[in-house]
């Protein structure tokens, strides 16, 4: 097992799928449902986004290969939407949401549907399985080699998601406890965190386009 690898795509996957920075977005999308029907939905929106994030880090490379694409353009073109989106993080402007009226009627079950059909976009693509995590799940896909590394990989991926899910949970009685000073303070960290990972994928990129400037 590639121990390194893995905690590497841990560390980039918290950073662009940035729970703490969910939270304010979460409050308003959910806004006026009840325990239930915030549980329902957030499990809704994450089990989607982990489907398609789990399409692209298992076959992200047959998928590059189809489109004729190779790796080191893809690091370079991944590394600069991580850039914008890290400077976006920066910037506060990285989620815009149009509010929507809840639907209050029907069953729940109902309501949970009606309430993801307008919210999955862009909660869950693109803000959650975005180009940004698109991106890093095939690179980091890409690199892992054998079965094993996939494996382990994709669990790391669904443990990152498990900690979403339990922060849009409780992100309501999140932003009462802390209000949105600290909330906004964390999102600017990790949009620092996102540059740099995105600046080190573009360098990997162009030394395998260059190979000469490593050795000038």
């Amino acid at each position: 097992m590639d121990f390194e690898l893995i905690v590497n795509f841990v560390v980039a996957m918290l950073a662009i799928v940035n729970p703490v920075e969910k939270i304010p977005l979460w409050v308003e999308a959910s806004e006026g449902g009840q325990k239930g029907f915030q549980w329902r939905l957030a499990g809704l929106i994450i089990v989607s986004s982990a489907l398609i994030l789990l399409l692209f880090l298992l076959l992200g490379r047959q998928i590059m290969d189809l489109l004729q694409l190779n790796l080191a353009s893809f690091k370079i073109g991944g590394g600069l939407i991580l850039l914008q989106f890290g400077f976006s993080m920066l910037k506060g402007a990285a989620v815009e949401l149009e509010k929507e009226d809840i639907d209050r009627s029907g069953t729940l079950n109902r309501r949970v549907l009606h309430r993801y059909q307008q919210i999955f976009i862009p909660i869950g693509v693109p803000v959650i399985a975005g180009p940004g995590a698109i991106t890093t799940v095939i690179i980091y896909g890409s690199q892992s080699g054998e079965f094993q590394n996939k494996l382990f990989l994709s669990i790391a991926l669904m443990g990152v998601l498990a900690i979403l899910y339990l922060t849009l949970l409780t992100g309501p009685y999140i932003q009462k406890l802390t209000g949105q000073l600290p909330l906004k303070l964390s999102s600017r960290v990790f949009g620092m965190i996102l540059i740099a990972i995105a600046v080190q994928f573009m360098v990997e990129g162009l030394v395998e386009v260059f190979p000469g400037w490593v050795n000038k």
